[in-house]
């Protein structure tokens, strides 16, 4: 007979069985719900013809259809069965909706995007969509959207919606405005760079904000908003925080910079022009971008697409090749309001006071009661810190002035989805720049090459006219009538480049070259370390080909780098160590000495230089900055400052206000120094040359739900060692401040185009096609990416109708 303990366990171990059965059971029913579907045939309303879609061994489509329109409805509904919950999240961040998935936790996030206006826009942006829908771009946004909701009421359901317990709604005209506003606020560095001039300016004086600024074009005076008596002199310092929050919870990747560049057939090996092109934005998963390859009589591109739009922005057809880069410029500026003492409900204008306009929006939470918020803009725009506005007058504290928002992005008549349409149309390079003149926002530079052996760059989007209404780093007075914003310059005036005699051009988020006065256009460039190196790739004389197009990709090194530790080497004296340190702090810095510069897994020295160079930057700005010094650290203006400081040992910012006794460059320096060995030797050991750059320094491809359902975290990628860092061309973004560098953004994909042989181009994704997590085409491009190899774009025809892959979309029959 069983004894009673044994047959109390023999329970225990059925039941366990029973769960592990129904969790199989539950995760098989739910991978086999989600799969995608890429071979048979299904129907689709509103397709005139049939459309044949061949799927590559990577997983991307090549659609082959008889119309436009028939392609276009074909996309949207791949795009949906492999990408929905990455377009739903998209479009949720601009529009202000993640609430509705995720909660009380995304409700600040939410507010804060409604706050920005994206949403009101967005509302007429769809109704100029309604007005001109028998624009062929506009069908073509329409018939896209109709895809995706066509597999929304049909489809499977995606595995995060299931693990949500919900399901999203249908895609809408406003939704191509919210993925553009995100877009467009991404790339948009005012909001974090002004507030911090702002703070700085009102903290510390005008000599330490001039000197945060190095390169600045002097094309705009100095027209900073009047401080009123009793009023706060950084408005805009609370931003910050907000900002830093908002950043906290969203579940998309920003875009940071990009790196691109052509030469001319006089320069390459196969005597046409060759194109690169790198877009650097936030890693996550799925990666960010969406190939697809689509065949019509009327057109035919490989292109790149974002979530939720449905032209490519990087493309070629067999005609040309075009690639982005951030362009930098300042489409954005802050004015301080004046308020009515009288009437809270109006600020000054000239000599006369004006109403507020008062806009209502609702958030829905889930699982709480709808959130009715009121908002605020004046004639300039929207007020953004108007929450802390109305809790200073319902204290009677020290009022705290609002600060309202102009932004290109938000101007009446925005739209830039036309020109993305048009660039896979055009036939010619006049055709092209007639395309790029239509861009809005945000600011882009298209890198251009064709087989006519054509090489060109445009800065599109629409540019303030200047100096008088370019305002970078500015805060101006909403009341000055002076201060008012007075349009936008014809796309003629716009900074370009047309094939240049050098034979080459690039663009790594830095100004044009050159000293044409037209071309010094003021902005929020990256440090110039980026182009520079590029500039003395190209400048090389030799013939270039995939091979040194891929080396310039994968190229890892820092001259900017170099060039500070070898000054500092005399100063890192063994004297600052006790003895049974000095052997340690001799081999650390005879890595330094040795070093080539570039950041490879395998170094030393790159880490012990990034290390320092930390430490560094933390010893030159953090006791200024104080509680904001966290928030400046990360930014463009950072690292361009410090490479800039380094060599003026006269700079105010070398005073250290916490300890005097450490005032000085050489001081910071040395305390950097010291800093670096002691933190190092703590975390790796005694030993610097096991202190590599790959024991710091990872990535890992992070999902959206990774820190908000349990076990979320298995949908992340696996973590691997990179080669690169944060300013070489090989850009491996991170932010600083903790133990290690885990790498936020860097190459979203990596493209390489010869015109010769349009057929023969190159890529590679850093993750795959599918958002699928348990899709095979998930992420079978990680480890690719990872090495530093690339994968065929495919685009000849013969090949492609061998594939075995092939799915028949067929017109639904009326009933």
């Amino acid at each position: 007979m069983i004894q009673r303990r044994t047959l109390f366990r023999l329970k225990i171990i059925a039941a366990l069985l029973i769960i592990a059965i129904a969790v199989v059971a539950v995760g098989h029913w739910v991978v086999h719900t989600a799969e995608v579907q890429r071979s048979g045939s299904l129907r689709l309303k509103h397709l005139q013809h049939e459309v044949q879609v061949y799927f590559d061994a990577w997983g991307v489509p090549h659609i082959d259809a008889r119309t436009d329109l028939d392609a276009y409805r074909a996309l949207g509904y791949l795009h949906a069965q492999d990408r929905l919950f990455q377009m739903d999240l998209l479009r949720r961040v601009g529009g202000g909706r993640l609430s509705e998935l995720f909660g009380q936790e995304s409700y600040a996030t939410d507010k804060f995007f409604r706050t920005l206006g994206i949403s009101r826009h967005a509302r007429q942006y769809a109704q100029y969509l309604r007005e001109n829908a028998d624009k062929p771009h506009v069908q073509l946004i329409l018939a896209y959207q109709d895809g995706i909701n066509q597999y929304i009421d049909q489809g499977r359901i995606p595995v995060e919606y299931r693990l949500l317990l919900t399901r999203p709604d249908h895609f809408s005209p406003e939704d191509i405005a919210h993925v553009m506003g995100y877009m467009a606020y991404s790339f948009a560095e005012a909001f974090r760079t002004d507030a911090l001039i702002d703070h700085v300016r009102g903290t510390l004086g005008e000599r330490h904000a001039q000197e945060l600024l190095p390169g600045l074009p002097d094309t705009s005076p100095s027209r900073s908003a009047r401080i009123l008596p009793g009023q706060t002199d950084t408005p805009l310092a609370p931003l910050l925080d907000q900002l830093a929050q908002v950043q906290s919870y969203l579940p998309v990747g920003q875009f940071h910079g990009s790196n691109a560049w052509a030469v001319s057939g006089q320069l390459s090996a196969s005597g046409k022009p060759l194109l690169a092109n790198d877009p650097h934005i936030g890693f996550a998963v799925p990666a960010v971008w969406y190939e697809a390859h689509i065949r019509t009589p009327e057109h035919e591109v490989y292109g790149h697409f974002l979530a939720g739009l449905p032209f490519p922005l990087l493309g070629h057809t067999p005609h040309h090749a075009w690639g982005l880069t951030m362009l930098m410029n300042d489409e954005i500026d802050f004015y301080r309001e004046q308020v009515n003492p009288d009437n809270p409900m109006q600020v000054r204008v000239g000599n006369r006071w004006q109403d507020l306009e008062v806009h209502e929006e609702v958030i829905k939470v889930r699982n709480k009661e709808d959130r009715l918020i009121r908002l605020r803009s004046s004639r300039h725009g929207p007020i953004i810190n108007d929450d802390l506005v109305l809790a200073s007058q319902a204290e009677g504290a020290t009022p705290t002035p609002p600060v309202s928002l102009f932004w290109t992005f938000l101007t009446p008549g925005s739209d830039s989805t036309e020109a993305f349409y048009r660039y896979s149309r055009a036939t010619s390079i006049a055709e092209f720049e007639a395309a790029a003149a239509l861009h809005w926002s945000p600011g882009l530079n298209v890198i251009y090459a064709d087989v006519d052996d054509n090489i060109a760059m445009w800065a599109t989007g629409r540019l303030k006219r200047w100096p008088l209404s370019n305002n970078s780093f500015t805060l101006l007075d909403g009341a000055n009538r002076q201060h008012d914003f007075l349009g936008y310059q014809p796309f003629a005036s716009n900074p370009r480049l047309v094939n240049p005699p050098s034979g080459y051009l690039y663009n790594a988020n830095s100004p044009y070259p050159g000293n044409n006065p037209r071309r010094a256009l003021p902005g929020y460039y990256a440090p110039a370390e980026r182009a520079e190196r590029l500039e003395a790739l190209l400048a090389g004389g030799e013939k270039f080909d995939f091979s040194r197009f891929k080396a310039m990709q994968l190229d890892s090194h820092r001259a900017h780098a170099l060039a500070m530790i070898k000054d500092a080497l005399p100063l890192l004296d063994n004297g600052l160590f006790a003895e049974k340190q000095r052997t340690l702090a001799d081999a650390a810095r005879q890595l330094l000495t040795d070093w080539d510069g570039n950041f490879q897994a395998g170094s030393a020295a790159a880490l012990i230089y990034q290390r320092w160079e930390d430490n560094l930057m933390e010893a030159l700005f953090a006791d200024e900055l104080g509680e904001h010094y966290s928030h400046f650290r990360d930014t463009f203006m950072a690292r361009k400052s410090l490479a800039s400081l380094y060599w003026k040992p006269a700079s105010p910012w070398w005073d250290n206000r916490q300890q005097p006794s450490m005032d000085g460059r050489q001081a910071s320096i040395e305390q950097a120094w010291v800093r670096t060995l002691e933190s190092l030797s703590d975390a790796l050991g005694n030993d610097p040359q096991k202190w590599t750059w790959d024991q710091l320094a990872s990535l890992q491809h992070k999902h959206p739900l990774a820190d908000k359902l349990p076990l979320g975290g298995r949908l992340n990628s696996e973590r691997v060692a990179i080669n690169g860092t944060t300013g070489s061309l090989n850009n491996m973004v991170f932010n600083l401040g903790g133990a290690q560098y885990d790498v936020i953004a860097g190459p979203s994909t990596r493209r390489l185009i010869d015109l010769a042989e349009p057929a023969a181009s190159l890529g590679i994704s850093p993750m795959g096609q599918s958002g699928n997590p348990l899709d095979r085409h998930y992420a079978d491009q990680a480890q690719l990416f990872a090495q530093g190899n690339y994968r065929a774009q495919l685009f000849d025809w013969l090949g492609i109708q061998a594939l075995p892959d092939r799915l028949v979309l067929k017109p639904r029959r009326r009933k």
